[in-house]
Formats: structure tokens, sequence, C-alpha cells
């Protein structure tokens, strides 16, 4: 296996019970697995340009001590002070769960150079995301390899 290299395990989702009904794609999600230099090599990158990868605290989802909890507290904290004031309150939700899955990748370079990244950790990334392959193994089975044009492992 080379460094730019993953495969793909099919995981059940929790919420399935694999004897009560005919399984689909959507029963299952996908967890890549890479080598430990490439996991290494990542986390080196995160810890040295984390300046550069910082997101909204409005973002809960994929983020150190955050989560789903904290989302829904923070709405009804907020839900709460408008009511108390006598306010009523919309609210819009969008359903991004399989955003990881479809992410462009030339988007997100165009994001990161409005953050001003040095050109060497675009370059890097940029070669990384196209030499980005993975397979599917399945028991003691693998697929074929396939390129990934959009989203990440």
């Amino acid at each position: 296996m080379f460094f730019w290299e993953s495969f793909t395990v099919p995981v059940l989702k929790g919420n399935c019970n694999p004897y009560s009904k005919t399984l689909t794609v959507d029963d299952f999600r996908g967890i890549a697995i890479s080598l430990i230099i490439s996991k290494a090599f990542e986390h080196c990158i995160l810890d040295r340009f984390s300046d550069f990868f910082v997101t909204s605290d409005n973002q809960f989802g994929f983020k150190r001590h955050s989560g789903c909890s904290y989302a829904v507290y923070t709405l009804k904290s907020v839900v709460d002070y408008y009511t108390n004031y006598g306010s009523t309150v919309n609210i819009c939700s969008i359903d991004l769960s399989k955003a990881f899955d479809k992410m462009n990748h030339h988007a997100l370079f165009i994001q990161l150079m409005r953050r001003n990244v040095r050109v060497t950790l675009l370059t890097l990334l940029e070669t990384w995301f196209v030499l980005g392959v993975t397979c599917v193994k399945w028991g003691s089975y693998y697929s074929k390899f396939v390129n990934l044009n959009c989203g990440i492992r």
C-alpha cells in the first residue's frame, strides 16, 4: 500500500438491524483505513497549519470538544432567550450529512487561498488529492482502486 492509498470498509450503521430487512448501500457508512505514516502526516499538517483551518463557532460537527449536544444546547438557549422576551423564533436547518462525500476539491483550494495558505501547502494538498485512491474491502476481498475526484477519504 502506498502513502496516498486507502481502503474503505463498509460498516453497518448503528440503527440498522441486519436481520430485519434487505440491506441497501444507505445502511452502511464507509470508514477509510490509511497507512499509519499517512495519518501521522495528516496530524503534522493539522498541528503545523492549524491557524489556517479555524472554523466558525457556529459549526459543531467534526470539531474537538464539540458535537450534537453542544448544537442542541446552543439552539435551546437562543430559543429560550428570545421567547422569554416575547419574541417568536423561526428555525431553518440544512442537512449536510453527505457533505464530506461531495466536497469539491477545487472549492476547498479556493477557500484556502482566501486564507492566504502557503503555496507549498496548497501544492502538497492538491498533489495528495490528485493521487488519492481507495478501494472497498469486504471481508477478505478488495475491489479495484478508484480515484477520489470529490470528497475526502
